[in-house]
């Protein structure tokens, strides 16, 4: 099962443009959107290196150009699941004075609140001592203060991502049946949108992987739904337009990450350089782990070995 924060750091990489519309409409006007962003995610784990792996979030920072020459850094935090943080504004304060004296960046920031624990939903750090007072606000989302109608209404891709979220607090989606009218439905809409290939792509497995069924079976039967649907022997091509995307971005990215290196010295034994490093990318991207299995033509148990360590850090990265 991939992890939520994972399908959330593919998602906003994957959709950042639709993001910056999404979450800052009042400025982007201002945006140079043609300049494209930079993903600071080295100088993330730099400034934070103690940062708590195992806690459920999604942090990413990336830089875009305003159109009048200057450069902006974006800090986003999503809280997948909500736990009693005492620490948390103070962690989001640290993060903004260390790329500020780091980096001599001011940065903005967004905390995106996808649970419904709102005692632990904060909104600013505050301190004061003798006379003296600091306030650092940042902009918060909170994912159950808006309705799955709400978020399609926005018009926006990344709103279909929300509003997938949004179901997974359904209590109602519990149950498979519910689950199953629901995701077919948003599959539905999402088809009939006019987006390209790739958003539809990127869209369908954050909503089938986010929102998963409890029987196994369910899962098959989706797919079977939406092949209906699509009136495709696949769902949408997903398989062969991945198999395409890791293999072309698995490699160039994977030697620059030091994968390569790793599996050179026999970390993972029997599977081809090529195949690790498609497993890695389509990893990375938020693919579920039985759907590479198929993509990479290999038993998932080996792909799961690779992952694992991976995860461990056996793989240089």
């Amino acid at each position: 099962m991939i992890r939520r924060d994972t399908l959330w750091k593919a998602l906003i990489e994957d959709l950042v443009e639709d993001f910056l519309h999404f979450f800052f409409p009042a400025y982007i006007n201002q945006i140079d959107l043609e300049r494209g962003v930079t993903f600071l995610d080295k100088d993330l784990e730099q400034i934070m290196p103690e940062a708590e792996t195992k806690r459920r979030h999604a942090d990413k920072l990336f830089k875009a150009w305003l159109k009048n020459g200057q450069e902006q850094w974006f800090l986003v935090h999503v809280e997948v699941q909500g736990y009693p943080d005492n620490h948390f504004a103070f962690r989001m304060y640290q993060y903004y004075y260390r790329i500020l004296d780091r980096y001599g960046k001011p940065v903005t920031a967004i905390a995106i609140y996808t649970d419904n624990k709102r005692a632990y939903h904060a909104t600013a750090y505050k301190a004061d001592f003798l006379g003296t007072e600091l306030i650092y606000r940042f902009q918060s989302f909170v994912l159950a203060d808006y309705t799955a109608e709400e978020l399609r209404a926005s018009g926006n891709p990344f709103g279909l991502a929300l509003e997938a979220a949004r179901l997974a607090l359904d209590p109602r989606l519990k149950d498979d049946d519910h689950l199953m009218v629901s995701k077919l439905e948003l599959i539905r809409h999402l088809l009939v949108r006019g987006l390209s290939k790739a958003k539809i792509r990127r869209l369908y497995n954050f909503i089938n992987m986010y929102i998963s069924f409890q029987n196994s079976e369910n899962t098959l039967k989706f797919e079977r739904q939406v092949r209906e649907i699509t009136k495709s022997r696949k769902p949408m091509g997903l398989e062969e337009a991945i198999l395409k995307e890791v293999r072309e971005q698995g490699i160039e990215q994977g030697i620059e990450q030091g994968i390569e290196r790793g599996i050179e010295q026999g970390i993972v034994q029997g599977i081809g350089q090529e195949k690790q490093l498609a497993i890695l990318r389509a990893y990375e991207n938020g693919i579920a782990t039985a759907m590479i299995a198929k993509i990479v033509d290999l038993p998932l148990a080996q792909v799961e070995s690779v992952i694992a360590k991976y995860e461990k850090g056996d793989l240089t990265n």
